[in-house]
């Protein structure tokens, strides 16, 4: 059969035309971010009184709300009905291009090609940086390192609902250029966020060391990505997994070191951004330069959507299924080590630490390697304990923050000492912190214990083909690493509870048993109202947690991991 003819430019143009439409229509919750970025500068400029400038933080706080709400409008709703309903995303801004595959005219070849994707994976990524976004920005209202630099919360806000683009964007993209490029967007934002405090002792210095590393990971990985570019012919995901498949070579020889290259390579970016070991050494210096709600934001926000794209770039150019004909690296194991690694250095580590803020960083490292633990079984088990974990994670961990936010604004210190028999002087707060740190080990009766479960059920899963459990030594070490975790959340409880305060021990050294004790902490019903905000959830989640994980199952129910419908 002789070859079809091209089509002639008018039809071209129309199928153009149409595919942007549908894209757009798809991509509104990007656009109005977009949209509320600009207007937040433009806000900024008309605003010049500095307690005027809280109404930037309301709108931005609107903003984020509006975009959730639409990007809720593109779940699509599991019917129980026709559960084999299979099916992927819409790609937006779709286009074929591959210099090597043959069949790249055939249209199974062009369809999922796109530079981003509407699906649930995506959804829940928005609707999480949304809630996030809103949190931390009701945070910095209260937050005295922001008040300080009160005629600069306009552009505070402007950066946040900037770094709220990318984020949207880093777990929904289907090319390696608008994966680089929203991660981009991301770091760039971070950057001066993380020396917003610019005349702070340790901001300039924060923001530095986290420019330093992240240009030398962005550097890394857009040189992954044209090994792959180079080995394939093409930046979308979709096309280098059918390159792959029609190309046997990639099996033998030369080109398998350069896809391992190419992989490894990809890795660092994406381990950068989601602080896993060796390519988290910024962390600590950062969440402690940086302002609370910053450090909060990075530590949830842009840790989720550096998992989010993770998932997305293995799973989908490695899908999870040896019966399907795709060449596959064993990736399941070099990432499992990653997580034994980011696990045991961040949870030792933080066991040395005096500054809670810097111990709460290292301990969000540790989380980390939980999460990548999570995704090296791979799979559907997998990504749905990922994702019950995120959503466990969200509220005890910017809670956690908080709380230690609201103490550093009274006592002007975030070193352990200074925590001692805090609890006469903030009752409140003090129990708060104690439900957050609970959470954060996995104790029972808390959303924490509900993420260590999925975790481990996802580890301990046995092979059904073998009669083993591959990761059962994955699961002991993450066991082990939960066990060290306690000791040092519980050190913070410790003094906050049961030891009493060295101005106490001083005076009482001296003979001064009479002295009059330390004035009690006051707090602003607001203030309270956000910190019960956070409580909620995290105990809420913790006896009722099956919507959270009907959620999370439906995030991966139209994913199918033998033949991913894109």
């Amino acid at each position: 059969m002789p070859p079809k003819p091209p089509p002639d430019l008018s039809t071209i143009a129309h199928a153009v035309q149409q595919y942007t439409a549908i894209s757009i229509n798809h991509f509104l919750p990007e656009v109005f971010l977009v949209c509320g970025f600009l207007l937040s500068i433009l806000l900024d400029v008309a605003t010049r009184k500095g307690r005027s400038k809280r109404v930037s933080v309301y709108f931005a706080v609107a903003v984020l709300a509006l975009s959730g709400a639409m990007a809720a409008t593109q779940w699509h709703t599991f019917d129980p009905l026709h559960p084999k309903d299979l099916k992927g995303g819409s790609p937006l801004f779709p286009y074929t291009q591959s210099l090597f595959a043959p069949d790249v005219h055939n249209a199974e070849m062009q369809n999922g090609y796109g530079m981003a994707v509407v699906d649930n994976f995506a959804v829940f990524f928005k609707l999480f940086i949304s809630v996030t976004g809103i949190l931390v920005l009701l945070m910095s209202l209260v937050s005295r390192e922001l008040q300080a630099r009160s005629s600069r919360m306009g552009e505070f806000t402007s950066l946040i609902l900037g770094m709220c683009i990318g984020l949207y964007l880093m777990p929904a993209s289907m090319d390696l250029l608008t994966m680089y490029v929203s991660m981009e967007l991301v770091s760039i934002t971070g950057y001066i966020l993380a020396g917003f405090s610019k005349d702070a002792e340790h901001s300039a210095e924060a923001s530095l060391k986290y420019i330093l590393f992240g240009a030398l990971a962005s550097g890394m990985m857009i040189y992954g990505f044209s090994l792959f570019y180079g080995l394939t012919g093409t930046t979308s995901i979709i096309g280098i997994r059918n390159v792959l498949a029609l190309s046997p070579a990639t099996h033998t020889g030369a080109n398998l070191f350069i896809l391992w290259s190419a992989t490894v390579l990809a890795l660092v970016g994406m381990g950068y951004k989601i602080s896993a070991v060796p390519f988290h050494m910024w962390t600590p210096d950062v969440y402690e330069g940086a302002p609370a709600p910053v450090t909060a934001f990075l530590s949830v926000a842009s840790k989720a959507a550096g998992f989010g794209l993770l998932i997305r770039f293995l799973l989908f150019i490695f899908p999870d299924s040896r019966g399907a004909g795709l060449p596959l690296l064993d990736w399941h194991i070099f990432v499992a080590a990653i997580a034994a690694i980011t696990m045991t250095v961040g949870n030792f580590a933080a066991l040395l630490q005096s500054n809670v803020r810097r111990m709460l960083a290292y301990s969000s490292i540790a989380h980390a390697g939980y999460m990548l633990a999570a995704l090296a079984v791979g799979g559907a088990p997998g990504v749905v304990a990922i994702m019950v974990y995120l959503g466990t994670y969200l509220f005890m961990q910017l809670g956690a923050f908080y709380a230690v936010m609201l103490i550093e604004n009274k006592l002007g210190t975030e070193e352990l000492d200074d925590y001692r028999g805090l609890v006469a002087r903030a009752p409140l707060v003090c129990v708060g912190l104690l439900i957050f740190l609970i959470s954060l080990t996995g104790i029972p009766l808390t959303s924490g214990f509900v993420g260590k479960f999925y975790l481990f059920t996802a580890l301990l899963t046995p092979d059904h083909s073998t009669n083993t459990i591959p990761w059962l030594w994955l699961a002991v070490v993450a066991i082990g690493n939960a066990i060290i975790s306690l000791y040092y959340y519980m050190r913070v409880a410790g003094a906050m509870f049961l030891k009493r305060p060295l101005r106490d021990l001083a005076l009482e050294r001296v003979g001064e048993l009479g002295a009059i004790p330390s004035a009690a902490m006051a707090f602003s019903w607001p203030t309270i109202v956000l910190l019960l905000v956070f409580i909620t959830p995290v105990l809420v989640l913790g006896v009722y947690f099956q919507p959270l994980v009907d959620f999370a199952s439906g995030v991966v129910r139209f994913f199918s991991f033998t033949e991913i419908r894109y």
